[in-house]
């Protein structure tokens, strides 16, 4: 019902890409992958356990669910126009889900923003690489929105890539969403990985660009 009521993940996703006229909707996969997360389970090959339970399907109204295969194929060959219209529908989920965003008692909504660096030794996935902190793994950049802590930015980075490395683009993005949710002045609040004078010229140049919003200030460490 949240998929349906607060977001427009079949419309978006129909647009990705034409398919044949017997192929599942791109909504259908989506869908599917979204149910597997919120059941704690990442990988494909769990799919394949719910594709003869009636009640998965019947929850998320699909008439078929996706096989392994099938799953694996559809996300490695849409990978980065999914990701689009995922991130989008999350936007809109909490925008038409009224989801209250409280700010600190100085009136500016926080966002924070940071690198967690993972652990993924003894691993060969693509992308695992040495950290900051001396393991192996990926260092992904997260944004958070107000004092619940909304994400509204998710990135996976190799382990090896500097925290700075592609930050004001995220920042870019990551501001543009803040600002879909909420009105208030924001404060964009980064640890000392990011202190760098190309941070603030992007807030300074989004406040001069458009000065009827509401400002956004920065605190780095």
């Amino acid at each position: 019902m949240a998929l349906n009521r607060c977001t427009d993940l079949a419309g978006d996703a129909a647009a990705v890409s034409p398919l044949h006229r017997d192929a599942m909707p791109h909504v259908t996969i989506l869908s599917s992958y979204i149910a597997l997360l919120c059941l704690g389970k990442s990988d494909f090959e769990a799919i394949t356990g719910f594709r003869e339970d009636p009640y998965f399907g019947e929850v998320l109204g699909l008439d078929r669910v996706p096989s392994e295969g099938i799953l694996r194929q559809r996300m490695d060959a849409h990978a980065a126009a999914y990701q689009g219209v995922v991130e989008a529908a999350a936007i809109e989920f909490l925008r038409r889900s009224d989801a209250q965003i409280t700010a600190l008692e100085n009136g500016l909504v926080p966002l924070d923003c940071d690198v967690t660096p993972f652990d993924n030794s003894q691993s060969k996935k693509e992308g695992v690489s040495r950290t900051d902190k001396g393991e192996d793994g990926y260092a992904p950049i997260a944004a958070y929105l107000g004092r619940e802590g909304y994400c509204v930015g998710l990135e996976l980075r190799p382990g090896s890539q500097h925290c700075q490395n592609g930050t004001p683009e995220f920042l870019q993005r990551v501001i543009g969403r803040a600002r879909q949710l909420s009105t208030a002045p924001l404060l964009l609040r980064l640890d000392s990985g990011t202190d760098a004078i190309e941070n603030i010229v992007l807030v300074e140049a989004l406040n001069d660009c458009d000065e009827s919003r509401a400002p956004v200030h920065h605190l780095i460490k």
